[in-house]
C-alpha cells in the first residue's frame, strides 16, 4: 500500500541498546523499503540511530506530549513492553486519530514494570506481533483476543564490515573465542558465564572470553574485577564493525538468559555461521532447536561450562550447527521476510478501519 503512514513508538535506551530498539529501527528501514511513509517517535539521542534513520528517509522526533492538531499517522505502532509509557502513548494517538493501534511487546513478561497497562494496551490493540507461540500463549490468557495475535520472527542486524582477525590482534586473542554479545544484566546470563570460564580453563586453557555490551548491573564492575583474567576482554558498546567482527571471530555464542522472548544475538549468530548456548527462557525451544543449531541448558556455571567444553573440544559439531543456523536464519530470519508479514497486517487493518 503505497502512501501508508506508519509512526512507532519507541523511546530507546540510549546510551546503551537493546534488542527491542534494533527490532524497532530495523523493522522502519524495511518498511521504507516497501513504500511506507515511517516516522518514529521516541529515538532521538542517538547519532547513529539518527544517521541510519535520515538516510532511509525517517524523521525522528522526541515521543509527544499531546495529540497534536493534526493526524500525523494511518496506523501506530508501538514497541516494547520493558517501557509501557511506549504503549500507553501509542494507544492515546491512535484513538486520538482514529487510526489502528499496534503492539510489539518484545520483552518477557517478567521484566514488564507496569503489566496492567501492557495487558490493558494488548488487549485493546487491533494487531499484536509476538515473536513465538509461547509468548501468544501468555497474551492469550492475559484476555487479548486471538484473533489481534500474529506471530512473526526475528532479523538480524549486521550492517558492520567484518575483519575477525583484525579483532583477535587488538585484543591479544590467540584461542577459541567464546562471546557473550548484550546488556550485561544477570539475567541475560553473563554472571552465569564468568563463573563458568574457569570450569572451561580446565579442559580448554586456552579458551579466551568476549563479553560485548554496556553494563547494567550496579556491581557489574565489581563482578569482572573479582573474575579479572588475561583470557577475559570486557567491551562496551561498540559500533557495529566491531560487533560483526566480535561475531566472526568467535567460535561460539553463549548467553544462558532466562528472562527473554526471542534474542535477537542468537539470529546475527547464526547469520554468522556460529552456534548458540543459551538457557530455558519463555519459548526458548521454539527459538533454539536443541542439538541442532544450538544448545539449552540450565543457568548455572557447571552445565554452562559443559556445553561450551563440548562444542570447544568438538569442531565439526560447533560446523554443523553453524551452518543448520544459518541455513534457518537466512531462509526464516530476515528483515525483508518479518516486514512481509507485518505489512500484510497493516494493509488489512488501515482498509477496515478506513
Amino acid at each position: 500500500m503505497n502512501g501508508l503512514r506508519v509512526r512507532y513508538v519507541h523511546q530507546g535506551y540510549f546510551p546503551a541498546r537493546a534488542g527491542a530498539e534494533l527490532m524497532t529501527r530495523s523493522l522502519a528501514v524495511a518498511m521504507s523499503r516497501r513504500g511506507v511513509r515511517v516516522g518514529l517517535y521516541g529515538g532521538e539521542g542517538d547519532p547513529e540511530d539518527a544517521r541510519l534513520m535520515t538516510a532511509a528517509g525517517i524523521g525522528v522526533e522526541p515521543l509527544p506530549a499531546g495529540e497534536g492538531e493534526a493526524r500525523a499517522a494511518d496506523l501506530v505502532h508501538a514497541v516494547d513492553a520493558f517501557q509501557p509509557e511506549n504503549i500507553r502513548t501509542g494507544l492515546r494517538l491512535a484513538r486520538a486519530w482514529g487510526v489502528p493501534f499496534a503492539v510489539t511487546p518484545a520483552s518477557a513478561p517478567e521484566v514488564w514494570p507496569d503489566r496492567a497497562a501492557v495487558v490493558e494496551g494488548c488487549r485493546r490493540a487491533d494487531a499484536v506481533f509476538v515473536l513465538t507461540d509461547a509468548e501468544r500463549e501468555v497474551l492469550r490468557a492475559d484476555g487479548v483476543a486471538d484473533s489481534v495475535l500474529h506471530r512473526i520472527g526475528q532479523g538480524a542486524h549486521l550492517p558492520g564490515t567484518a575483519d575477525p582477525e583484525g579483532f583477535r590482534a587488538a585484543h591479544g586473542i590467540t584461542g577459541p573465542v567464546v562471546l557473550f554479545l548484550g546488556r550485561k544484566m544477570r539475567s541475560k546470563g553473563y554472571a552465569v558465564l564468568l563463573e563458568a570460564a574457569r570450569h572451561v580453563w580446565a579442559r580448554h586453557p586456552e579458551a579466551h572470553f568476549v563479553f560485548l555490551g554496556p553494563r547494567w548491573d550496579e556491581d557489574c564492575g565489581q563482578l569482572f574485577a573479582a573474575h579479572a583474567d588475561p583470557r577475559i576482554t570486557e567491551l562496551d558498546r561498540v559500533d557495529e564493525d566491531t560487533k560483526l567482527s566480535a561475531l566472526m571471530a568467535s567460535d561460539l555464542v553463549c548467553l544462558p538468559s532466562t528472562v527473554d522472548v526471542f534474542p535477537l544475538v542468537f539470529v546475527e549468530a547464526w547469520m554468522c555461521g556460529k552456534p548458540v548456548i543459551g538457557s530455558a527462557f519463555m519459548g526458548s525451544a521454539e527459538v533454539i532447536a536443541d542439538g541442532r543449531d544450538g544448545l539449552i541448558v540450565p543457568p548455572a556455571a557447571r552445565p554452562v561450562a559443559d556445553a561450551v567444553s563440548r562444542l570447544l573440544a568438538d569442531p565439526a559439531e560447533r560446523e554443523r550447527m553453524g551452518r543448520a543456523g544459518h541455513a534457518r536464519a537466512r531462509r526464516e530470519l530476515t528483515w525483508d521476510a518479518v516486514a512481509a508479514q507485518v505489512h500484510r497486517v497493516y494493509t488489512e487493518l488501515v482498509p477496515a478501519r478506513s
